[in-house]
């Protein structure tokens, strides 16, 4: 197995409201390989960005607060630095690619001054250096005529082109760890097929470690090699992205795959989840699956269940699992 470049132990982050306590990632473990891409996956609001924005430590405060665990980066804790030292890490160890490029770029100043500022920042680089790093980052990702695209602004560009300046400022200090947020949601079917292509070829040119978001099992079985698949706050099932397809054990990660449409088989309607994902400012006692699970016994009302490995990699949180 290639070296564990990050490593998420126990991570509880919670949402302190007037109306009471969201913990919104409750107790989250996984770790991820250098080279490799990591999938996180779940309906929405499970806690899969929170996760995100755990790791970079940029929870909106003083609401939002990492209560407990531990996040490792290269040996590093990075809930033990300091503010000022957790900005040093941003953008030149970890870097986050958002779903909307028109929310992370700046309307005002051009492609090459945002790509820019990382460098200045991180690599301490000025003058036609600098340049020589935007283009450089532009070229990583495909930008055809970069000297002329650094001068332009986000308006003046596609979407596909603006996600790929996106990708070329999370590339431009050459990242350990590249954070991915559903970053294909807003792309058509052939510019998306297009730039999941580039991100395999991103990563094989720079060995960074992905963590790919998302709700798209196709995506998933293109990009990624291990999947962890979230729920309620937790994660309830990681394994290859071989056994996630072929053998899935948790019964929601079943439910997940049977509602994907499949080309080979003809039905009336699609499968769907019956019921609704639990607050989780009141989570129900046990497995936070249960009421919505078709195989739920008495000991899954009663009792949550532990994390049980049930083949080398493969772990469940499953009381039907033995």
């Amino acid at each position: 197995m290639s070296k564990v470049i990050l490593r998420v132990e126990d991570l509880r982050s919670f949402f302190f409201t007037r109306k009471g306590v969201v913990k919104a990632v409750d107790g989250v473990s996984f770790y991820v390989c250098e080279g490799e891409t990591f999938g996180l996956v779940g309906e929405s609001a499970c806690g899969k960005t929170v996760t995100a924005l755990s790791i970079l430590r940029l929870l909106p405060e003083p609401a939002g607060q990492i209560v407990g665990g531990k996040i490792f980066l290269d040996g590093t804790n990075l809930l033990e630095l300091s503010k000022e030292e957790m900005r040093k890490y941003r953008g030149r160890m970890i870097s986050m690619i958002l779903q909307d490029p028109m929310t992370s770029l700046n309307p005002v100043y051009t492609v090459g001054d945002q790509i820019a500022e990382s460098v200045r920042l991180h690599q301490g680089l000025q003058g036609e250096k600098v340049d020589e790093e935007v283009i450089s980052a532009l070229r990583l990702l495909k930008i055809p005529s970069p000297e002329m695209i650094m001068r332009n602004y986000p308006f003046q560009l596609s979407g596909g082109m603006r996600q790929r300046v996106v990708g070329a400022i999370a590339m431009s200090c050459h990242p350990r760890l590249l954070i991915a947020d559903e970053p294909t949601t807003a792309l058509d079917a052939t510019i998306q097929a297009q730039y999941l292509t580039l991100f395999k070829d991103v990563q094989k040119q720079t060995n960074v470690a992905i963590i790919f978001i998302t709700h798209d099992f196709g995506v998933v079985g293109n990009m990624c090699q291990r999947v962890g698949v979230m729920y309620a706050g937790k994660i309830v099932e990681t394994a290859t992205t071989r056994e996630i397809f072929k053998t899935p054990k948790h019964p929601y990660t079943s439910a997940l795959m049977d509602s994907v449409p499949r080309l080979d088989q003809k039905g009336d309607r699609l499968y769907s989840i019956k019921g609704q994902p639990p607050s989780l400012r009141d989570l129900p006692p046990g497995c936070r699956f249960f009421p919505r699970c078709p195989v739920a016994e008495d000991i899954c009302r009663q009792k949550e269940p532990a994390e049980v490995e049930i083949s080398e990699g493969h772990f469940v949180s499953c009381w039907k699992v033995k």
